[in-house]
């Protein structure tokens, strides 16, 4: 089966896409399917590609000539990579999605002049969060009439709406009215007419997949899968807090086990490794912090709130310390560290139908799990025994999930025992690389056939 791949974000960035279909590609190959992707040259999270070569996580990294016309690479799994153009991205939401929507014009043409006959794709798949994706994916697949697969990872459109995404990104520009009419009506329609068309929609949650088929959407669920490494405890932890595929290529790690050894200790080390943004409001967490004693936190990782979130700690005096996105040993020293790790999402309705991957790396690593989120991912993490929920957005509620996960700690408590290894377990069964990659290729083989 040729496989065509439309992504905004792809190795050798660093982050939960790109994670995803690292192992995806890994398992893909290994069953004797050719994949390429198209995707632009790596950048995020930083405005440019020099920025993020110049960077911890990407320097000595392998680049790759600029064309505007789009040039092959071999990606780590020995995929080819047509690599597209990009725009300097910014901060801003306008300018991220003008980034996005340039390179997934790019892929649309790069597709066309280099894809076609011999060529021509079984599959296409598209991938967000980069919603332009969404709208290449169905151009390109009635232009090849061949079946498209998109992949929506969290709740679009929906979330569009919740968040006022297009007015926070030209509210300045433009009428109130004409904003909301685009974020309300028609960029939802838009992208829910694509998913229509699609010959199926992959979703990471069964919430999700419900709401989707509500609206006559045709839908799969394919969890985000933890790393054969991670759940041998063989291997070190990526930026994102998850651990890699076994790879000459990729940093690895010694003395990282799959349980850590049991510690005295006297307060509460709380670990938040990955986006700092709008999504993750550890805003609550902050201001719960200022109201619970013995708690410290860590945050690696970058995003547009990383600058109020700091004011913020100051302001409360709380002992929070900020570290830029690392990699390799560097990260695996804040694990070490490190006697719970955070999961968080602000509280938007839509967020119930969301399950952060973070939450199963910790799940599969067996580290103790403070989880900020409501619905499925709650659900999750009370039913495993894997930690404290909280509710998002309710200091109350956080400060009283973290007073009780720093007690049980202190007291040597041991989490998930109640039910056997049930956080690893479930992990095994429903997120684990084989789980995704299985689910997936039945997927995309009962599309093509």
């Amino acid at each position: 089966m040729k496989i065509l791949l439309l992504s905004h974000y792809y190795y050798p960035e660093v982050g939960a896409p790109q994670r995803r279909w690292r192992i995806l590609v890994d398992h893909l190959r290994a069953a004797g399917h050719q994949v390429i992707t198209v995707a632009p040259h790596p950048h995020y999270p930083y405005p440019d590609r020099d920025g993020f070569f110049g960077s911890r996580v990407g320097r000595g990294r392998r680049r790759v000539a600029v064309r505007l016309g789009g040039t092959w690479d071999t990606g780590i799994d020995g995929e080819r990579i047509l690599r597209v153009p990009y725009l300097h991205s910014g901060s801003s939401m306008a300018r991220q999605m003008l980034d996005q929507t340039v390179s997934a014009t790019g892929a649309i043409s790069a597709v066309i002049d280099r894809l076609r006959g011999r060529m021509k794709p079984d599959v296409i798949v598209s991938t967000t969060p980069a919603l332009p994706f969404l709208l290449a994916g169905d151009s390109l697949s009635r232009i090849l009439h061949v079946p498209h697969v998109a992949e929506v990872r969290d709740a679009w459109p929906d979330l569009i709406s919740e968040m006022n995404l297009v007015t926070g990104a030209l509210g300045k520009y433009l009428p109130n009215k004409l904003t909301s009419s685009i974020e309300h009506r028609l960029l939802p329609d838009l992208l829910t007419r694509a998913q229509r068309r699609a010959a199926v929609v992959v979703v990471t949650t069964e919430g999700f997949k419900r709401r989707l088929e509500d609206r006559g959407v045709t839908a799969e669920v394919v969890r985000s899968g933890v790393s054969p490494a991670e759940l041998a405890g063989a291997s070190g932890l990526t930026a994102t807090g998850a651990i890699p595929m076994i790879s000459p290529s990729v940093e690895t790690l010694s003395g990282v086990t799959a349980s850590k050894p049991a510690k005295a200790r006297t307060g509460l080390n709380l670990l938040y490794v990955g986006t700092v943004g709008r999504s993750q409001d550890l805003s609550t967490t902050v201001r719960a912090m200022a109201r619970t004693e013995g708690v410290r936190l860590r945050i690696v990782g970058d995003g547009v709130d990383a600058s109020p979130l700091k004011a913020l700690a100051a302001e409360h005096r709380v002992p929070v310390e900020f570290f830029d996105q690392h990699a390799g040993a560097e990260l695996a020293a804040h694990w070490e560290w490190a006697d719970a790790g955070l999961v968080s999402l602000s509280p938007l309705e839509s967020y119930e139908c969301t399950v952060p991957s973070k939450l199963y790396s910790l799940m599969a690593r067996r580290i103790p799990v403070l989880g900020v989120v409501a619905g499925e991912a709650a659900d999750i993490v009370t039913s495993t025994a894997a930690g404290e929920v909280a509710h998002p957005g309710d200091i109350d509620s956080v400060t009283t999930a973290m007073t009780t996960l720093r007690k049980r700690l202190e007291a040597g408590e041991e989490f998930g025992t109640a039910l056997g290894q049930e956080p690893r377990e479930w992990v095994i069964r429903h997120a684990s690389a084989a789980a995704m990659g299985h689910g997936y290729e039945r997927i995309l083989t009962q599309v093509v056939a």
